[in-house]
């Protein structure tokens, strides 16, 4: 199956979702667009992203400082077990897919195969980050993903957001993203009330509280 989202957009907005409202939200995406087509049955795909980071946790304190950051995660995608590894920063996105015995390497300890598979710049970005300092799995992300688009909008919905550590979101998650830089979600998605949030899987899942 190929890699879902082959071209990164831009997040222009995320709400929290609370349980008894996610019915309403699934039939407002239903209705404003099209099934994506790795999920034409609108069952939801099951997503696994696991962070990487020093034992110290370099990169967690340079993304909760928010100037010079990065971002670092292999992402398994079910059914089909394809895998990608993503990297974001402050101005810029980066994803590639990779085969799955490259993947399961990289999450059974051969983490130095994440720096051959970056660009030159990335490379040097993560470097100055983290010196010599090896990188480590520090909290793998579970959700199920329901998600609509078009040529250039996304909304995804994210229920039952877990980390293998025990954490859990008591809301799920609405994002919507757009290749355009001035766009909104769907009109009817204000009827429903929904609290605009802010929240970093990654800040979150590697908070012990």
């Amino acid at each position: 199956m190929p890699l879902p989202v082959r071209d990164l957009r831009s997040n222009l907005g995320t709400w929290a979702v609370p349980p008894g409202l996610t019915p309403a939200v699934a039939r407002v995406l239903l209705d404003a667009l099209p099934r994506e087509e790795y999920d034409p049955e609108f069952r939801g795909q099951e997503l696994e992203t696991t962070y990487f980071d020093t034992r110290d946790f370099a990169l967690r304190k340079a993304r909760r400082r928010g100037d010079k950051y990065l971002t670092l995660r292999l992402r398994c995608y079910q059914p089909g077990d394809t895998y990608a590894v993503s990297v974001k920063t402050e101005d810029r996105k980066f994803r590639l897919e990779i085969e799955p015995w490259k993947a399961e390497a990289i999450l059974s300890g051969a983490t130095d195969m994440l720096v051959e598979l970056l660009p030159g710049d990335l490379v040097a970005r993560l470097l100055a980050l983290v010196g010599d300092e090896a990188l480590v799995p520090v909290a793998t992300v579970c959700t199920r993903r329901y998600a609509v688009e078009n040529e250039t909008d996304r909304l995804t919905l994210d229920v039952d957001v877990h980390t293998d550590t025990g954490k859990s979101l008591d809301a799920d998650v609405l994002e919507f993203k757009s290749k355009r830089s001035v766009a909104g979600p769907p009109a009817a998605l204000a009827a429903l009330g929904l609290r605009p949030v802010k929240i970093s899987k990654f800040l979150w899942a590697t908070l012990w509280r």
